[in-house]
């Protein structure tokens, strides 16, 4: 002891501030250190959660973004086979539409062909008659005149 008296180091003031320590250390352990790392477990535990979240989110979002290209693909070729089917629909109603007018315009021709033979006859009948008229009127006409003379 006289060692530590050498040195200046009281036992009983060592004694009581190691007592002083203890006491200090009890109740930093049991009102502080104790509550600050049950909540720092809680939060901890509380970001875990949170990455473990966001890393769900994460996939999950892949996985949308993954079907929503795949539905855009169907989608696409889904529209391309719909717009060839309509070209291919109006390719046939243009064939068939042209298709009617021609043959619509071959009866019209044909029925004009048709007035027109028979206007021509009526016209050469009418003309027949007129020219037999005139004919006999001139013969009537000659026949007056020869009478007369």
């Amino acid at each position: 002891m006289e060692i530590l008296h050498a040195f200046g180091v009281e036992w009983k003031l060592l004694a009581i501030q190691a007592l002083n320590f203890s006491v200090v250390l009890f109740v930093l352990y049991r009102y502080a250190y104790t509550p600050i790392s049950t909540i720092l477990a809680k939060r901890e535990t509380e970001i875990a959660k949170g990455v473990a979240a966001a890393q769900a989110a994460q996939e999950e979002a892949q996985a949308t973004a993954a079907a929503k290209e795949g539905i855009l693909i169907a989608a696409r070729e889904e529209g391309g086979k719909i717009v060839d089917e309509l070209r291919k629909q109006g390719f046939e109603s243009q064939h068939k539409i042209v298709h009617q007018a021609q043959e619509m315009s071959q009866t019209i021709l044909a029925e004009a062909q048709s007035k027109a033979q028979e206007e021509r006859a009526h016209l050469l009948r009418e003309s027949e008659k007129e020219i037999a008229k005139t004919a006999l009127l001139a013969a009537e006409k000659i026949m007056r005149a020869q009478k007369a003379h």
